[in-house]
Order: structure tokens, then sequence, then C-alpha cells
């Protein structure tokens, strides 16, 4: 096997929220999508915890034996520190995307919300997606389905040689759930494969990888958001509102669709 030079670019948008994520710790079981809201509105100032923020989202939590819902080796975390609705189904249990939006407006007194986009996803769907955030300084935040996903136990020589155009047998899933994650980097592969890259994703597991970050292949990454399930998948792009159509109308005019999805989650009224 050949050897190149690779390079790691960070996204500029994700290097305040480093810190915040390592300080959160693991997620509050199902409240994946507030975890993030949480951190991101603290990169602005406004210290809401994800509990508080599935409040306002409509947020509902499921009942029943807690390994259904989480990753194997994970440890249960409910301590939201006030009471949740409980779903009458628990496979409808969540956040759902516009409850999500709605809630980091009133948490930001208005001043932050998420640009929702939908694509047709592939690999270079997924470059694109991460150039147009490279570009304005913006992290993207998927709403996937974890199963398409290649495990977070990928190994470097694995990774190395998938960078340099070699087929590789990845892990497979961690777990079969709806989930929240964020895309934070580009790995760039070798001149010589120059369609090869991966994506290091930001996990709200920390026992995931390397403290919660690890390395996908574009095309799980597409496939995750394509989901398969019957329900909807997407990216959430945390701006100020003031910048809300100038974004959404640079989304579209890249072929993004601006609108928001069904990820079978409650809809609250209005969403």
């Amino acid at each position: 096997m050949r050897l190149h030079q690779f390079s790691i670019e960070w996204l500029p948008g994700l290097l305040p929220l480093v810190k915040a994520h390592q300080q959160a710790g693991q997620q509050l079981d199902n409240l994946c999508g507030t975890y993030w809201a949480a951190i991101l509105l603290a990169a602005i100032g406004r210290n809401v915890t994800p509990a508080e923020i599935a409040r306002l989202a409509g947020s509902t939590l499921p009942t029943g034996d807690p390994a259904s819902w989480l990753p194997s080796g994970a440890v249960s975390r409910q301590d939201y520190g006030l009471t949740l609705p409980i779903a009458a189904d628990p496979a409808l249990a969540g956040t759902s995307v516009q409850g999500l939006d709605a809630a980091v407006l009133m948490a930001s007194g208005g001043a932050y919300r998420f640009v929702p986009l939908q694509a047709q996803w592939t690999a270079e769907r997924v470059f694109d997606l991460m150039d147009f955030c490279r570009d304005r300084s913006l992290v993207p935040l998927g709403n996937l389905r974890t199963d398409h996903l290649w495990g977070a136990g990928l190994g470097v020589a694995d990774a190395i040689a998938y960078l340099n155009g070699e087929t590789i047998a990845p892990p497979p899933p961690d777990w079969k759930v709806g989930h929240f994650l964020l895309a934070g980097t580009v790995t760039g592969a070798a001149q010589e494969c120059s369609d090869r890259s991966l994506v290091l994703v930001c996990d709200t597991y920390p026992m995931f990888g390397w403290q919660g970050y690890y390395l996908q292949a574009a095309e799980a990454i597409a496939k995750a958001l394509d989901r398969g399930d019957g329900y909807g998948g997407g990216v959430l792009l945390f701006v100020a509102s003031k910048d809300y159509m100038t974004i959404a109308q640079a989304a579209i005019d890249r072929g993004f669709v601006v609108e928001f999805w069904d990820n079978g989650s409650p809809i609250p009224a209005g969403g």
C-alpha cells in the first residue's frame, strides 16, 4: 500500500463548540437534538439546559427498557431536572425539527434559528454541504438514521487504506435509531485519490470513537440522511435570524431545498 500526503481541515464554525461538547459529556436519553441546541446556544451566550429546550420544543420521551434506545455499552441518563411528556407510542418519541427550531427561537429571544436543508443526498452533495458551511463559518447538524453509518470503531489502517483508494470492510453500525449528529471536518485524500475523503462527525456519546469524534464516508452520511425508513432527514444550520433569508437563498441557489421534514416525532401545533 502506497502512502500519500493527507490534510485535515476543521470547519471554522465547529471550533467554538469543542470545549462545550467536551464539558457536556453524554446526552440525556432521547434528547440528542436538544443537546446540540443547548451547545449552540451556549456559544452565543444563552445558557439553557437540554431539558429546558426539550420542553420548549414539545419533545416527548418513550417508556420501557433503556436498552431499546441506547447504544450498546452506554449508561442511561434520565436526570432531566423537570417533567417531560411521555409519548403514547414509544416509536414516536423524540424531538421534531420544527419543534427544535421553535425552541431555539424562543430561547434566543428570536435572535437565532435553524435553516433546514434537504437534498437528493449523495457523497458529492455531502461535500458540497461542507464547502457551503466552510465558506460561511456554519456547522451542519444532521438529522439522520444511524444504521446506515459506519461503526465508530473504524481502525486507522482501514481509514488510511480508504483514503488511498482501496476497498475496505468498514465496521457495522453501532445502533439503529433516528439521531442528531454534528459534522465538523473533512479529511482530504491524496491527490491521486481525489474522490476519497472522510468526514469527521461529532456524536452525543463520548464512548464512540475518540471522545465522540469518529470518521465516516460521505456516502454513508448520504444514506443516513436519506434514512430509508419512511421518515425524513436533513441538515439544520444554526444562524442569526437576521441572516436567515440570505443563507436560505444561497442554499437554494446551490441546489438545496429549504424545508423542514417529518422525522417521526410529534410536530408542535403551528410547526
